[in-house]
């Protein structure tokens, strides 16, 4: 069963779209064969209890504080491990609070490893939609970044508000905007966060020679 574990962290706003996860939980398990909790898991940077959860999340929409020399090495254990991490910067704005925290703190988990942009080409991009580029409530960046570590990327940094694009009020209808591309990019976000969960959960198969004429043929007609 998969569990939606977000970490909870000091000095910023840890959980900006606590709505969200009610209509992932219930898209996925109406469009995939993804088996999930109820109930998310909430969890500190240093918890040993991170290790029972193969993926998590972090989310924010302003800065936050430095994490302790014993927080840092348990999320560096955690990757390391095989765990992956998914960063969403609900703030819509690069450069600012959130992104900047973000990237102090990766630096100090994985010192020798820089953020590189996610290539269209990626398992990630198929691993259940296909996907010709990356999406969200907002689109603030037309790319996704990440860390590999042994071929798999361990880190995955979207800057477009990708949770946003999931919260509805309490009428029933979209709590916030899509912005610029309205209805049709909610949907590309939807997609994309599936890709996420099935790409953690099973990684880079869909680089197996079997697909990859396929995915090679759908990419060129993207592309042009």
């Amino acid at each position: 069963w998969f569990t939606f574990c977000q970490l909870k962290y000091a000095g910023g706003n840890w959980d900006p779209r606590p709505g969200a996860w009610t209509e992932i939980r219930h898209f996925i398990g109406t469009t995939t064969s993804i088996k999930s909790r109820q109930e998310k898991a909430v969890l500190g940077p240093g918890d040993a209890a991170l290790f029972d959860y193969p993926f998590a999340i972090l989310s924010g929409d302003s800065g936050f504080e430095q994490f302790t020399e014993s927080e840092v090495a348990n999320l560096r254990k955690y990757l390391g491990g095989g765990g992956m991490l998914l960063i969403d910067d609900a703030s819509g704005l690069s450069g600012y609070g959130f992104d900047k925290s973000v990237r102090r703190e990766i630096s100090r988990i994985l010192p020798d490893k820089p953020f590189t942009r996610v290539a269209s080409g990626n398992a990630l991009f198929y691993s259940f939609y296909m996907m010709p580029k990356p999406s969200g409530a907002r689109q603030t960046s037309t790319y996704l970044e990440g860390m590999e570590i042994n071929g798999f990327l361990s880190v995955i940094y979207s800057k477009n508000d990708l949770f946003g694009a999931w919260e509805r009020n309490r009428l029933g209808g979209w709590l916030s905007e899509c912005v610029p591309g309205g209805e049709p990019q909610r949907l590309q976000a939807m997609k994309l966060t599936v890709n996420i969960f099935m790409y953690a959960l099973t990684g880079t198969y869909k680089l197996d020679t079997i697909h990859s004429e396929y995915i090679k043929k759908k990419m060129q007609e993207w592309n042009k």
